[in-house]
């Protein structure tokens, strides 16, 4: 970094083209949100007072910043913030860092929710590897009658989903708990669900080390890690959604691009009905959902919860 630019004006394509050199994809936005969290400034505002000169002290934090950034920490923990859904969610180290692909998961968690089922008057969701919390907690925000259980098996990612949870103005109808998938919850929720949603870990365990820096060393291993073949925590949700749904209840999982025969096989195979596959705004598959049969035999009485990945 030139050691002589201190005005924004300056600083902003030396700070851009630094990046760029070091690899960093859309390296003038990552600049500009770099530059406005030290700054205290949008990135609008940014450019409405880029005569503006930076102290020491500010100067000094933005060149560490572009450090790390160009190092390959991600840009959203550290500014410590991610937009979702078009609401901010706080995010931090060691939970998993929300995707905007992600959002069409919610997208189709809320026509599910909202689209000719008026019975449900206070819809009951499950949101099973919560992370940030950005999902359950954007469907708490879209439909108001929704209650919302979250768990996660990293307590930071339980804490953070809390915290989420009071930004958003949600927090009395959400519980986060800490635990594997299901086994935190209690038992009188069994077939009492309307929608049990998750992003899951879906990366193949002998990928994961090949993924860009920012995911591979700064994404939990355990938020990414769906076993042998990525799909283990598939085949746990499958099986638990017939416990805790109610009939004709909703499971929606996001899942890799390449994956969707396998999973939709996989539910298939489990009982479920109108299973179906919807593609992100990249024309990705995305999102598969499925419904329990209304007319089956009871759920599977309770234990453990099913292992993922083996």
């Amino acid at each position: 970094m030139p050691e002589a630019l201190k005005s924004v004006r300056d600083l902003m394509p030396a700070a851009a083209g630094w990046l760029e050199g070091k690899g960093v994809p859309s390296a003038r936005l990552n600049a500009e949100r770099l530059l406005g969290h030290v700054l205290g400034l949008s990135r609008l505002e940014l450019y409405l007072h880029h005569d503006r000169p930076l102290t020491s002290g500010e100067l000094e934090r933005f060149r560490e910043l572009l450090r790390r950034r160009g190092a390959g920490e991600p840009l959203q923990t550290l500014i410590g913030e991610q937009e979702f859904y078009s609401r901010p969610f706080r995010v931090e180290p060691g939970v998993f860092i929300p995707r905007p692909e992600t959002e069409t998961l919610v997208e189709r968690c809320v026509a599910l929710l909202t689209e000719g089922t008026s019975r449900l008057i206070a819809p009951v969701a499950l949101d099973l590897c919560c992370g940030s919390g950005v999902v359950g907690l954007s469907l708490a925000a879209e439909i108001p009658a929704l209650s919302v259980w979250a768990t996660d098996i990293n307590p930071a990612a339980v804490r953070l989903t809390e915290a989420n949870a009071h930004r958003l103005g949600v927090a009395p109808r959400v519980v986060c708990l800490a635990g594997n998938l299901a086994d935190p919850l209690p038992a009188r929720l069994a077939g009492q669900v309307d929608l049990l949603v998750s992003n899951p870990p879906y990366v193949r365990r002998d990928e994961i080390d090949s993924l860009p820096v920012e995911v591979s060393r700064h994404d939990p291993r355990e938020a990414l890690d769906g076993g042998p073949d990525g799909l283990g925590f598939h085949r746990a949700l499958g099986a638990l959604g017939r416990r805790w749904l109610r009939p004709g209840g909703w499971l929606a999982v996001e899942i890799g691009a390449d994956q969707d025969t396998e999973v939709c096989g996989i539910l298939d195979r489990g009982g479920w009905v109108g299973t179906a596959m919807t593609r992100d705004l990249a024309g990705r598959p995305r999102v598969v959902t499925a419904r329990r049969a209304s007319e089956e035999g009871p759920p599977p009485a309770g234990g453990d919860t099913p292992v993922p990945g083996g």
